[in-house]
């Protein structure tokens, strides 16, 4: 598998076509998420739920890979991403590690994403 297809096609049918329950296709039950500080595991139900309250605050959000790298079962990007929120349009920019094994997504390492694009 094609890391970065699998990661577009995933931000595609989830985020650009603000469909949660797409995520069954792409995300492992449970998944792991390293967060600043923490771990969390999330089960798909908790996952779906994560994604539809992103999607309600920020509509019509627009994910760009500025940079990534594929290496093995782990893909990384520099990404920024635009949406909707109160009548504004808002960019925001952070980098992710997503690894991928047997076609789902098994953990994710998230940077707190920061306001404006990447310079």
């Amino acid at each position: 598998m094609e890391l970065q297809a699998f990661i577009q096609q995933y931000t595609d049918a989830v985020y650009h076509a603000g469909n949660p329950e797409a995520a069954a296709r792409f995300i492992a039950d449970p998944c792991i998420r390293h967060e600043h500080g923490h771990r969390v595991v999330m089960s798909l139900a908790e996952n779906k739920a994560r994604i539809a309250g992103f999607l309600a605050t920020a509509r019509n959000p627009r994910f760009e890979y500025i940079a990534e790298l594929a290496q093995g079962d782990l893909y990384a990007s520099a990404y920024q991403f635009t949406f909707e929120a109160d009548g504004n349009e808002t960019t925001m920019s952070g980098i992710e590690i997503f690894k991928v094994v047997n076609g789902k997504i098994t953990e994710t390492w998230n940077s707190a994403a920061g306001q404006g694009p990447w310079g």
